[in-house]
């Protein structure tokens, strides 16, 4: 503990005596630290202060904003029902109310039947009607529910309705229907009479309604919309509301004196955003309710940012001002390193020096020259593999007369034997073996394609060889839609006809194998011909891996030109290696990698 102790005033005490030496640092920490925190806080502190206005005017217009869309809801929704309401003009209500009021009861059932079918055609229409029923002055009522007498004077919109001069809509606040379902209630008075007798139209709207357009907003996490009318709640959902803040709302004298507006009001000592707005269609006060603290939680976060910020910057200008010196020196140090490990043949270095002196101009140019060094380099690297390329086609293109001309040779002499099936069956193979061959000049193709190559190949090779040899393919089926280079196993094919069983004295039979091993594509290729001995085996497997080279280039031209272009495109681990007994025949093994299924 000791120890720590006195590494820890060694430290202190070691910056302090920099300090003390280079006056200089401790200027020039003050000028950065003037110069960097003065506009900082000066910019945040205007910043914050607009920030914090500017969120208080958003927050007030955003709970108008979601007031006003409830209203513009109610009210287009009311409208709607007005519409609807406009059916008590229609043909068959007014033949209905006339038979009605004459007691042609046999008369009016077909009008009935018809005032039901429109009910049940506008309940289908708007899911949230409960139930339309059309009251006459003497209490006769068609509902969806049936026909029945009401005393109509006792109907709560009859009382309002008879009040009214003109034929405006009442609404019935949130009560129990008849089935005891809650529902708020829209009529309208219907064929008034000189002495003031009136009936009523009145449509049962579910409470749900509005309990879906409070839920459709969102004030903060916990803030809900009820509505008010004379101080007492008309509705309010009971997910939100669930301590019941409402009742205490309500009785604010602000809200209670004033149309429309906002205030903030405490209530167990949580300041809650309240804003209001009349529904002048339904006479009902909107009210939103939001708890302050949500709708300005961004400040406390601004604030904890802006302290990081500026202690952060504080930090950042300390450690700039005291390794400033010593940072001028570290361009030199850092190019000669640069320098060093170039002479080690690192040609990938290079050197990140960005400053406008002589040293960042020295540092540029030796970029220049090592990117001019990288590019020689490439395109050396280019040039060979073009060579190689070039020369692979030209490999490609000595295999390929050879085949031709002896196949051609063979059609000869069937049609000089007349055996013109025979010649048939041959140039049809020769079309299929050249349209892979060419290909589109596609390098890549399908393993399915390569293996339908050789199949016409060893269909023709066996119409040349007078059925010399039979052949079998083993193919997996899961390899054929992956691709291979073309041309890899035709010569390989050609090999095991013309070095293995050409000159047998038995029957030659060629087995081509193709199956997944390790997640490479293993073709085999085996004969049952002359063979090669052992110290030849050995010979071609070490000129395959590259570990040996051959003293004449025509010397296994074929095969090294399959193996080359197996290196080339998929990479050193693959390739051709040959297994063989003499006298009991020959196997390649062709391993690729599974690419392009």
């Amino acid at each position: 503990m000791g120890d720590k102790i006195v590494m820890k005033d060694n430290f202190f005490f070691g910056l302090f005596r920099k300090f003390s030496i280079y006056s200089i640092r401790s200027k020039m920490t003050i000028c950065f630290l003037a110069l960097g925190l003065i506009p900082i806080l000066i910019f945040g502190l205007i910043s914050y202060h607009l920030y914090l206005q500017n969120l208080h005017k958003n927050i007030s217009s955003y709970s108008e904003q979601v007031i006003e869309r409830v209203d513009k809801n109610l009210e287009t929704y009311i409208s709607d029902i007005e519409n609807i309401m406009r059916l008590r003009s229609n043909y068959y209500f007014q033949q209905y109310s006339k038979l009605n009021e004459a007691g042609d009861i046999e008369g009016n059932r077909k009008y009935t039947v018809r005032i039901w079918e429109t009910f049940d055609i506008l309940k289908q229409m708007k899911t949230d009607l409960i139930d339309i029923r059309f009251v006459s002055s003497s209490g006769s009522t068609i509902s969806c529910y049936g026909r029945y007498w009401v005393d109509i004077s006792k109907e709560p919109l009859h009382q309002e309705l008879i009040n009214k001069k003109s034929d405006v809509v009442a609404i019935q606040p949130p009560h129990l229907n008849i089935l005891n379902k809650k529902v708020f209630s829209i009529g309208q008075a219907v064929n008034r009479n000189v002495k003031g007798d009136t009936g009523i139209m009145a449509i049962d709207i579910d409470v749900n309604f509005l309990k879906k357009i409070c839920s459709d907003i969102k004030l903060g996490e916990t803030g809900f919309v009820f509505f008010e009318k004379d101080g007492k709640v008309v509705f309010t959902p009971q997910s939100s509301d669930k301590n019941g803040f409402s009742n205490t709302i309500t009785q604010n004298p602000k809200l209670m004196d004033s149309k429309d507006g906002s205030l903030i009001d405490s209530i167990n000592n949580t300041n809650y955003i309240i804003t209001y707005k009349t529904s002048a269609i339904t006479g009902w006060k909107i009210i939103g309710v939001s708890p302050k603290a949500e709708m300005t939680s961004e400040v406390t976060m601004l604030r904890k940012v802006f302290f990081w910020i500026i202690t952060l910057i504080i930090i950042i200008i300390l450690l700039l001002t005291i390794y400033l010196t010593s940072v001028l020196t570290n361009p030199m140090r850092k190019l000669r390193s640069i320098m060093k490990q170039a002479s080690e043949n690192d040609l990938s270095i290079y050197a990140d020096i960005r400053t406008r002196d002589e040293i960042g101009q020295l540092a540029s140019s030796f970029n220049k020259m090592m990117n001019q060094i990288r590019e020689l380099m490439d395109k050396i690297k280019d040039d060979q593999q073009k060579i190689r390329v070039m020369e692979m086609k030209a490999m490609q293109e000595l295999i390929k007369p050879h085949f031709v001309y002896n196949t051609l040779d063979s059609i000869i002499g069937l049609l000089e034997q007349n055996r013109n099936d025979d010649a048939i069956d041959i140039v049809d193979s020769l079309g299929k073996f050249f349209r892979t061959s060419l290909s589109h000049g596609r390098e890549v193709v399908f393993i399915r394609e390569e293996i339908d190559h050789i199949r016409s190949y060893l269909m023709i090779q066996q119409f040349r060889f007078s059925y010399k040899f039979d052949y079998l393919f083993e193919i997996d089926d899961e390899i054929y839609n992956f691709k291979t280079v073309k041309l890899i196993l035709q010569p390989l094919v050609e090999n095991s006809i013309y070095h293995g069983i050409r000159n047998l004295d038995k029957k030659g039979l060629i087995v081509i194998n193709g199956y997944i091993k390790d997640d490479q594509i293993i073709f085999e290729i085996s004969d049952n011909g002359e063979g090669i001995g052992e110290e030849k085996t050995q010979q071609l497997n070490r000129i395959m891996a590259g570990e040996e080279e051959v003293e004449d280039q025509n010397m296994y031209f074929g095969i090294r030109n399959v193996n080359e272009r197996i290196k080339l495109n998929f990479g050193s681990e693959y390739g051709l290696k040959y297994q063989s007994k003499v006298s009991v025949g020959t196997k390649v093994v062709v391993n690729i990698p599974q690419i392009g299924r």
